[in-house]
């Protein structure tokens, strides 16, 4: 009787040893298949992360194209190519914000991964060496992580690099701008400066009070005649642009007027007399000819 109980005693012992190994080998497979699974989603993250990063690339080098003037034929599935170098740096920017985002993830879980590969294989020998592949695994996806970190961070310069250049010639353009504007605003004080004329009508004693005109020549005070004065100022005549005033009007159209100054009286609709006088006006055909002489019109009332 006691040989028998002790019989089933062992036989119960060694069918619960059984059982354990049993259930300690079923969780070690379950492991094993969880390390397996892991190990395949971080070889599909660390494959989409090269693909990511050969996108920008590709991006990259359409933005310097377009920022250098030469048109390149987008793919499909690029960044839209109706977008500007500008607009193409803040998308790439985006994108690289968020490669790098997701190379921290893979990191982390490669890191985690790794711990969960020491904890498993810890105190046994038997699913260290069945693991071992696993870990060689995680650590050869921990360097390609260190590449694309580096890529990722020579993708950031690149697009700084940009960001820069484009900031030197938003600047070069500005101050070609502003050149160009004051060269635009010189012009046109140049050509206002050339086309700004002046006229001035008086009876001699008005002309000669205001020093407009001098007296030359004659005898003993008699017969002198009159001339521009050396000196003339513009505020004392009236300012006209010549492409635009075309005719003069005289004050008294029943009066004779002289003209003083040494206009080219040939450009005119209407020549003086033989004593250089004229009345009614002046009506002026070619603008360029007649005040060529001198910007100092002189008409003196007879």
């Amino acid at each position: 009787m006691t040989r028998r109980i002790i019989v089933l005693a062992a036989g119960a012992l060694a069918l619960a040893a059984c059982d354990g190994s049993k259930k300690q080998l079923e969780e070690t497979l379950a492991q094993v298949q969880q390390i397996s699974a892991q190990k395949d989603s971080l070889l599909k993250d660390v494959t989409a992360t090269s693909q990511f990063i050969a996108d920008i690339n590709t991006e990259l080098a359409k933005v310097r194209s377009r920022a250098a003037g030469k048109p390149v034929q987008g793919q499909p599935g690029e960044m839209e190519s109706n977008l500007t170098p500008a607009q193409q740096r803040e998308a790439i920017k985006t994108r690289v914000a968020e490669l790098a985002a997701r190379l921290n993830e893979s990191e982390s879980r490669l890191t985690a991964s790794r711990n969960r590969v020491r904890d498993l294989t810890a105190g046994n020998a038997a699913l260290a060496a069945q693991l071992a592949g696993y870990d060689s695994t995680i650590a050869s996806f921990q360097v390609i992580v260190d590449n694309q970190k580096a890529e990722i961070a020579s993708l950031t310069e690149q697009v700084n690099a940009l960001t820069v250049e484009n900031t030197a010639l938003k600047q070069d353009k500005a101050t070609l701008t502003q050149e160009k504007t004051a060269l635009t605003e010189e012009k046109a004080a140049l050509t206002t400066e050339k086309n700004t004329v002046y006229y001035v009508i008086g009876t001699e004693d008005e002309l000669f009070r205001k020093g407009i005109i001098a007296k030359q020549g004659g005898l003993f005070g008699l017969g002198k005649t009159a001339v521009p004065a050396a000196t003339l100022d513009p505020a004392s005549f009236t300012a006209v642009d010549r492409t635009e005033v075309m005719q003069i009007a005289f004050p008294n159209p029943d009066k004779a007027y002289k003209i003083i100054s040494r206009q080219d009286v040939a450009a005119l609709e209407t020549m003086p007399d033989k004593s250089n006088r004229i009345k009614g006006g002046l009506k002026i055909t070619d603008a360029v000819k007649f005040w060529a002489p001198s910007k100092f019109l002189i008409i003196m009332e007879q």
